[in-house]
Order: C-alpha cells, then sequence, then structure tokens
C-alpha cells in the first residue's frame, strides 16, 4: 500500500468518525455502514452513473469510470476513475469518497476487497435484466438517502414498460437476428439485457434459445431461423452491402430483401437510458408493420 493510499485511508476514517451513520443493507446481503447524508459518491460502472442522474442526485457524484456514455453530460461533468475492471484504487481515494457503488457481476471481488481494506464503504447491486434496473434504482436510492426519488423512478419507468408491452400486443411479432460483429459472428442469447428489451418491444429474437448471454454463431445455423429482421446496433460499422458482400448472408430472406432494423445503443444499458432504446425500437418495429 502506498503513502497516499495510507493517508487517505486514515483521513476518510477520521471523517467517518465525525458524522452519524447507519447501516444499509445491499444486494449482496451485505450491511454497509453510510453517513446519515451521502454527500461524495463514486459510481463503478456507467449504469450506475446514469441511475444516480436520474435520481436527480448528480451533485453528489464525484467519480465515474471510463465509457460513460449516459447522460452525454456525465463524461464532461465528472473525473474518471479508470475502468470498470481495474479502477484506480489511489484516484478513488484521492476523491474522499463517503461510497462507493459497484455491480457485483461486473466489478471484480479484488477491486472491492480492496477498497474495504482502505475502509471505504463499497455498496453493490446486482442490476440483471429489466427486474434488476429497478432492483437496482430501489437500492441505490436507499443508499443515498432519496428513497421517494427512487419510487416515482420506478413507476414512471414501468409505466412506459408496460405502454410499450400493451402496444406490442395488438401486432405481429417479426423475428430479429441481433448482428453484432460480422467475423465471427457474434449475436445475444437468451440471458443477454437486450434479449428481454426485443421482446418487450414486441418483437422475437430467434437466439433467445441460447443460454449465453453473448456468443459467437456460425451462419448455417442461422439460416434454418429464418429471421424477418436483421438488427444492427446505430453505433455498429456495418452496413447492409457488407452483409451482402460476405458468403451465405444473401441465402437469409432479410438480407436479400434489405429488411433491417438499427437498435439505439440505449438497448444495452441496464439503466434508465435503456427505456428510451426501448421506445425507439418499439417504434421502428411498428413502423414496419
Amino acid at each position: 500500500m502506498t503513502r497516499k493510499l495510507v493517508i487517505g485511508a486514515v483521513f476518510l476514517s477520521l471523517c467517518s468518525l465525525a458524522r452519524a451513520t447507519r447501516l444499509v443493507e445491499d444486494e449482496s446481503g451485505r450491511r454497509v455502514s453510510l453517513p446519515d447524508e451521502v454527500q461524495r459518491v463514486i459510481c463503478l460502472t456507467p449504469s450506475i452513473t446514469d441511475t444516480v442522474y436520474a435520481l436527480g442526485a448528480s451533485t453528489l457524484i464525484v467519480g465515474i469510470t471510463d465509457y460513460t456514455e449516459y447522460p452525454p453530460e456525465a463524461s464532461k461533468e465528472k473525473q474518471s476513475v479508470g475502468d470498470i475492471l481495474n479502477p484506480s484504487l489511489e484516484r478513488i481515494v484521492t476523491l474522499h469518497p463517503d461510497v462507493v457503488i459497484a455491480v457485483s457481476t461486473l466489478n471484480s471481488p479484488s477491486t472491492i476487497q480492496g477498497l474495504e481494506r482502505l475502509g471505504i464503504a463499497v455498496f453493490t447491486v446486482n442490476g440483471h435484466g429489466l427486474a434488476g434496473v429497478y432492483s437496482s434504482i430501489t437500492s441505490i436510492g436507499r443508499a443515498l438517502g432519496r428513497e421517494k426519488e427512487a419510487a416515482a423512478l420506478v413507476t414512471q419507468l414501468r409505466a412506459r414498460e408496460q405502454k410499450v408491452r400493451t402496444a406490442a400486443l395488438l401486432r405481429k411479432h417479426p423475428s430479429v437476428f441481433l448482428v453484432v460483429q460480422l467475423d465471427p459472428c457474434i449475436t445475444a442469447g437468451r440471458g443477454a439485457f437486450i434479449t428481454e428489451l426485443i421482446e418487450a418491444a414486441g418483437a422475437t429474437s430467434i437466439t433467445d434459445d441460447l443460454t449465453q448471454d453473448w456468443l459467437r454463431v456460425g451462419l448455417e445455423s442461422i439460416i434454418p431461423r429464418g429471421p424477418d429482421y436483421i438488427m444492427l446496433m446505430k453505433s455498429a460499422p456495418i452496413t447492409l452491402q457488407d452483409m451482402r458482400s460476405r458468403a451465405g448472408w444473401n441465402s437469409l430472406r432479410a438480407v436479400k430483401e434489405g429488411k433491417i432494423l438499427r437498435a439505439d445503443d440505449r438497448l444495452q444499458s441496464p439503466s434508465p437510458a435503456a427505456f428510451d432504446g426501448l421506445e425507439d425500437l418499439a417504434y421502428q418495429i411498428q413502423a414496419v408493420q
């Protein structure tokens, strides 16, 4: 442990002794000691940053991670502590956080353990699927003392989801094949967050029977499934011409007929931003009916 880390850890300990605290259980079942009024927060994933902003608590954030895209202003306003898997513990200590909020399935155990050894409170959420988005909002609201704001946000987002699902009941559900990468061909399976949102928007992913979150597939296994549409992410550097120029892809009717949907990248963010992507995808599906 470096001298700077030691000094920082001592500073944090002294600060915590001077303020009233409370015990809050996180989604890993750990009881975390937090100040009655949390004032300094570090978000260890982009989805947490988006959630804290959506709760109206952006002024509490003193650190975020690389590649934070939502909301767009976050990366301009907040300092990065590094990437999700290996953030800089030294940088985190110098920011004197009251709490670091992490995702147990994304942030490494070594990072969480390292922070705890330094006397820094770490509050974890699980954040898997739409249910995980709702539970994370509720848990983060509890950690930050913003329970009312969290309850209101969950109610609002549930209403948006239900509106999309209700409208989808009135339409046919086209089948789609999500192509994330061409060589090798990468797609999403049943466990991926985006697969759940595709279904909610009123379509069916042809790979929703595959158990992995993200996987490599051979085109020969996709052709018999005959998707109605190819789905590409808006940011993906893949075009219809790219597919048509590769052997076998023209065997897919959707490629031959140019039936392409471009999914909003927010569909991949397990946070409030995903609902904007969900509504955009539902609109596209409705437009092609």
